[in-house]
């Protein structure tokens, strides 16, 4: 099993290599939510994202308020590119602006929300691999239990917080691995 256990399936390198890390013992907890956070920011067109959150935050912080700050912000949205995490963002925050929320409060729960979303989708398709990998024996029983364990503590170990800074700021590599730089490098004794 040296390509790891989703060797076969159609996860990008940076979920592949999750996946190795969820069934390989030298991998700690941190290093596993690292590489998780930093595989969802891979899947999100960052500058796409930096565009649409640049005119959402310039609107937001704006003090005068529109009439109709709803129909506003559906006109930011359609004429930026449409994607499965805009998408989020999007249905997140109308939604709280239909809820009275100022536009400042709304983004910023939008934007937690979005990436909720994404944190449990991904989550659920890590599983969902795992269980793949199983039924063709990609992955033993004691690595599936293991890996479905570990990726159920990881991604309740994210903080939403950070990877909100992290798409705020357009830093796609805030959760990159740094490089070992000695043999004795490896996951902290609890």
């Amino acid at each position: 099993m040296t390509d790891g256990p989703f060797r076969n399936s159609a996860l990008s390198n940076k979920w592949k290599q999750y996946g190795r890390d969820l069934v390989n013992d030298a991998a700690s907890q941190d290093e596993r939510a690292k590489q998780a956070c930093h595989s969802i920011l891979g899947a999100i067109d960052t500058k796409a994202f930096d565009r649409l959150y640049r005119e959402l935050d310039s609107r937001a912080s704006r003090d005068q308020m529109d009439l109709d700050s709803v129909a506003a912000t559906e006109s930011i949205f359609d004429k930026n590119e449409r994607s499965s995490f805009g998408d989020a963002l999007e249905r997140n925050l109308l939604c709280n602006l239909r809820e009275g929320m100022s536009e400042r409060k709304s983004l910023d729960a939008a934007l937690g929300s979005a990436v909720s979303e994404l944190l449990e989708n991904a989550k659920n398709r890590i599983h969902e691999e795992c269980l793949s990998a199983r039924d063709i024996r990609d992955m033993s029983q004691s690595d599936f239990a293991k890996g479905v364990q570990r990726n159920r503590e990881t991604f309740s170990s994210i903080d939403v917080g950070s990877i909100c800074a992290a798409l705020e700021n357009g830093n796609k590599n805030a959760f990159r691995r740094t490089a070992r730089t000695d043999v004795n490098d490896g996951p902290d004794e609890d």
